[in-house]
C-alpha cells in the first residue's frame, strides 16, 4: 500500500505544479507524466484545451508536453466524468459544466445535470432566505442589548439632561427598527416555508438517491 500511495501523492502534487503553470520547473516538466495530467483534467470536467497552458509553461524549458499521452489520459477521464450519477453530483455541487462530454455520452450527462442544478438552486434558495433570518435576528439581539444599555444610562445619577434627550430619541429609532425587522422576520417565514416546500416537493420527483 505505501508504494501506490507515494505514488498517488507524486502525481497529486505534480498536477497540482501544473495547475499553477506560474513556477513549474524542468524537472517537472520533463518528468510529469501527461496521461496522469489528462486524466485528472478529464475526471475533473476540465477541458483539453489546458494542455496549451502546459505547452505554453514548459516551453520556458526547451519541454515539449506529450499531447498524445495526454489526450488519451483526458478521453479516460472525460468518460467517467461524463457518468449520469456525476452529472448530477456535478450540477448539484452548482459547478460549471465545460463541454467535454462527446455526444453518445452528453445528452445523458446533462438530463442529470439540470436536475442536480435545480436542487442546487433550490436549496440555495432556502439558505439565502435562512441566512438573511439570521441576520435579522442577530440584529434583534444588538437593538435589545443596546435598549437595555440606553435605559440603564438614562436613569444613571451622572447622566446629563442632553444626553437622555440623545437617548431617548435613540430608543425610539431602535424600537422603529425592532418593529420593522419583526415584520421582514414575518414575510420571511413565510417565504420559508414556500422554499421549504418547493424544495421538498422537488427532492421527491428525483429517481436519485442523497
Amino acid at each position: 500500500m505505501r508504494g501506490p500511495t507515494c505514488l498517488i501523492i507524486a502525481i497529486g502534487v505534480l498536477i497540482a505544479t501544473l495547475s499553477g503553470c506560474t513556477a513549474m520547473n524542468e524537472q517537472a516538466c520533463v518528468s510529469t507524466d501527461w496521461r496522469s495530467v489528462g486524466f485528472e483534467d478529464g475526471i475533473a470536467g476540465r477541458s483539453a484545451g489546458n494542455i496549451g497552458s502546459y505547452r505554453q509553461a514548459c516551453s520556458k524549458h526547451g519541454v515539449t508536453p506529450d499531447l498524445a499521452a495526454y489526450r488519451s489520459g483526458h478521453d479516460e477521464g472525460v468518460q467517467l466524468y461524463c457518468r449520469v450519477g456525476n452529472g448530477f453530483e456535478v450540477g448539484h455541487r452548482g459547478s460549471r459544466y465545460l463541454g467535454v462530454c462527446p455526444a453518445e455520452l452528453e445528452s445523458g450527462f446533462l438530463a442529470a445535470y439540470s436536475d442536480g442544478r435545480q436542487l442546487y438552486e433550490l436549496e440555495s434558495a432556502l439558505r439565502t432566505v435562512e441566512n438573511q433570518m439570521a441576520a435579522r435576528n442577530r440584529r434583534l439581539v444588538e437593538l435589545r442589548d443596546g435598549l437595555v444599555a440606553a435605559s440603564a444610562e438614562i436613569i444613571a445619577d451622572e447622566t446629563t439632561k442632553e444626553r437622555r434627550a440623545e437617548l431617548v430619541i435613540n430608543m425610539a429609532a431602535m424600537t422603529n427598527e425592532q418593529v420593522r425587522i419583526g415584520h421582514e422576520l414575518q414575510d420571511l417565514e413565510a417565504e420559508r416555508v414556500l422554499r421549504e416546500s418547493d424544495l421538498l416537493s422537488y427532492r421527491q420527483t428525483l429517481a436519485f438517491v442523497f
